[in-house]
């Protein structure tokens, strides 16, 4: 009997743990896993509005109570998924303290792409919202959602859910949620998330590199800036890139004595010390291996300009 005891203890143990495991995985493959700005332990979210109309994606949400209800029921799932959400609300209010975002609409730089400036976040998480509405009072709510990392402005995965059946209610909270949990949607657009992340941690962060002469660079890609080993500043790019990329994974696209592309690059999400590796780390490494290249190619001290760092592509313009 204490035998049989025993192994009903040792059986109820071993499906807790298979309980448990699944949830263990999510936390460990969050884990130490490094965005933006400061280490985190699980990764920042922001859901921000996103329309593909001609319309404002800030005014729509500005002005339409059921597309915000939606954005909550969103923020609040993946919380519960093991993401960190900020408020969007939060942010909103903190860009007005700073600037004025009704001058925001003349200018090219959209509303939400203002406010993100502002933003801590990690991942942006653009919610397309859909509200259908019958005569009957009846309505329905349909969401695409797209996950972009915010320091690489790359899209990390992508999901248009299936709209849910009609149901009479006015509660878009409620809606919203049938429409996340509707045949295990948010599930298949966490898993594709998670994907992306171990990824990201496997293989680096992918950015853009560009160098690029103009009609007013005294300096072309095709000089001999090597003339030991017979190296053009195309060739001594090339090489840093290949031993600084992320498990020297790099892709080139161009190479003419005008431009250099590498359409992809990976970085590290680390440096060697454990500390964040971003963009701006990467472009000042080139920026340092360009000036000296160039100076002692002219025999004087040459000043290169700060490349433009935008949308996960580093630009730089050769002086």
């Amino acid at each position: 009997m204490e035998l049989l005891k025993n192994l009903d203890c040792e059986a109820l143990y071993s499906m807790k743990m298979l309980k448990i495991v699944p949830v263990f995985f999510l936390i460990f493959l969050l884990s130490d896993f490094a965005f933006g700005q400061t280490m985190v332990s699980q990764p920042r979210i922001l859901v921000v509005p996103f329309t593909t109309s001609d319309g404002n994606a800030l005014d729509e949400y500005e002005s339409k109570p059921e597309m915000r209800q939606v954005m909550v029921e969103i923020a609040n799932a993946m919380n519960q998924k093991g993401f960190q959400p900020d408020d969007f609300q939060e942010v909103i209010r903190k860009v007005k303290e700073n600037d004025n975002l009704n001058l925001l609409r003349d200018v090219e730089v959209s509303a939400v792409d203002r406010i993100l400036q502002f933003a801590t976040s990690d991942i942006v998480i653009y919610s397309e919202i859909f509200i259908h509405r019958q005569s009957d009072g009846s309505n329905s709510v349909q969401i695409n959602l797209r996950a972009v990392d915010k320091v690489s402005s790359k899209s990390m995965y992508s999901q248009n859910f299936i709209p849910t059946p009609h149901f009479r209610t006015d509660d878009f909270g409620f809606l919203g949620q049938r429409a996340l949990n509707h045949e295990g949607q948010l599930d298949k657009f966490i898993n594709g998330l998670n994907g992306a992340l171990s990824d990201m941690r496997q293989n680096g962060r992918s950015i853009s590199l560009r160098i690029q002469k103009t009609d007013a660079s005294n300096f072309s890609l095709s000089d001999e800036v090597d003339e030991t080993n017979y190296l053009t500043l195309s060739d001594v790019i090339i090489d840093h890139v290949k031993k600084s990329a992320f498990k020297n994974n790099f892709r080139i696209t161009s190479n003419t004595a005008r431009d250099l592309y590498f359409d992809e690059v990976r970085i590290p999400i680390l440096d060697s010390e454990g500390n964040n590796y971003l963009p701006s780390d990467f472009a000042r490494d080139v920026r340092i291996l360009i000036t000296k290249a160039v100076s002692d190619f002219s025999g004087e001290r040459v000043r290169i300009e700060a490349p433009e760092i935008r949308n996960g592509t580093i630009t730089f313009l050769l002086p």
